[in-house]
């Protein structure tokens, strides 16, 4: 790889984590509001709708960045490929589902102590905010097939397909997750090959589409079914917002905040709604009900807790350790083939 190549990747990877960082932040935001809303009375309906206003485009573009990278993924041996999905995905959904099984099951007792860790159904479908890394971990488990179906031929039929569940089971729902979010993830992975070329489009084109989104934005935000169905229209709005911003996004200037976050941004998830809940459920037992205390207790809960805990997004609280890599031979050394271990 030349130079010009190097800084190429260098500045892609910088405004993905920038959007990346964005996303994951806004999902935070919104799990803040809803406690704050509750125990503090006079909580701006600006801070609500904002939240709302975003709904149709955060997980999406979550999805949309990691279909980005499938390629990338997939370029190396199926083997080296599974490996770094069970330590970065696999791993990490199954301990945080341990720990927030465990929190929850402390703060939320009832008749029946272990209902939790018995509902092995929602475990597996991502309990609460875990749903994210179940339907992820399925999008990477699905996508070597793309070595030999097209990604472009998968997110139409995906998003038509969730249409068309309509049952109200958790399987439904979870299956519907799937399909839909799914169709974002291999749009991303479609759209990675002609990427700079979208990103030097004229900007007549994207400057509609990002002002369709604000509109848009704004009438979900006052329309709970707008922005929370799941069919093939809301799939196509949707992605007009992400589309937009990808255009956008080498043309904003970098925020290196946002990166460091968006590196971090599966810490900032998995802490994020935990710590809240803990939270909230403190703020109840203790009877505390000044409004700046509730205030400052959740943001540091679902903030900067959460953005503290980013430097540990290495250890083995989030991945699992890759083996260390066998040490090069050294200059001089010959392997004679009748001595090497069979």
């Amino acid at each position: 790889m030349g130079m010009a190549d190097t800084e190429t990747a260098r500045t892609r990877a910088g405004w993905m984590d920038m959007l990346r960082g964005l996303a994951v932040l806004l999902v935070a935001l919104f799990h803040i509001q809803y406690p704050v809303a509750e125990r503090v009375p006079g909580t701006p309906d600006a801070l609500l709708r904002f939240g709302e206003a975003m709904q149709p485009f955060r997980m999406p573009l979550l999805f949309f960045l990691s279909g980005l990278l499938l390629p990338r993924s997939l370029a190396k041996p199926l083997k080296t490929y599974t490996a770094g999905k069970l330590r970065g995905l696999v791993w990490p959904f199954a301990l945080w589902t341990a720990i927030v099984v465990v929190c929850f099951e402390v703060l939320w007792t009832d008749d029946d102590p272990l209902r939790l860790f018995t509902d092995v159904p929602a475990m597996l479908m991502g309990w609460q905010h875990m749903w994210f890394l179940s339907v992820l971990i399925v999008c990477y488990a699905v996508a070597p097939l793309t070595r030999f179906l097209p990604s472009w031929a998968l997110p139409v039929p995906l998003a038509i397909a969730a249409t068309f569940i309509v049952s109200d089971g958790s399987w439904a729902e979870y299956g519907q997750k799937v399909l839909w979010y799914g169709a974002f993830f291999f749009v991303g992975a479609a759209v990675s090959r002609y990427l700079h070329t979208w990103q030097r489009l004229h900007p007549a084109l994207p400057s509609a589409m990002l002002a369709f989104t604000v509109v848009w934005g704004y009438i979900a935000a006052h329309d709970r079914e707008l922005r929370t169905a799941m069919g093939f229209s809301t799939f196509l709005i949707s992605l007009v917002g992400v589309l937009g911003v990808l255009w956008l996004a080498p043309r904003i200037p970098r925020i290196r905040f946002l990166e460091w976050a968006g590196r971090g941004s599966i810490v900032v998830y998995l802490v994020n709604l935990t710590a809240i809940t803990v939270a909230f459920e403190s703020i109840d037992a203790l009877g505390i009900t000044d409004a700046r205390a509730v205030v400052t207790i959740l943001c540091i809960a679902g903030l900067a807790l959460p953005l503290a805990m980013v430097p540990l997004g290495r250890t083995v609280l989030f991945t699992w350790p890759a083996p260390p890599a066998p040490a090069p031979a050294r200059s001089g050394d010959t392997v004679n083939p009748r001595r090497t271990p069979r």
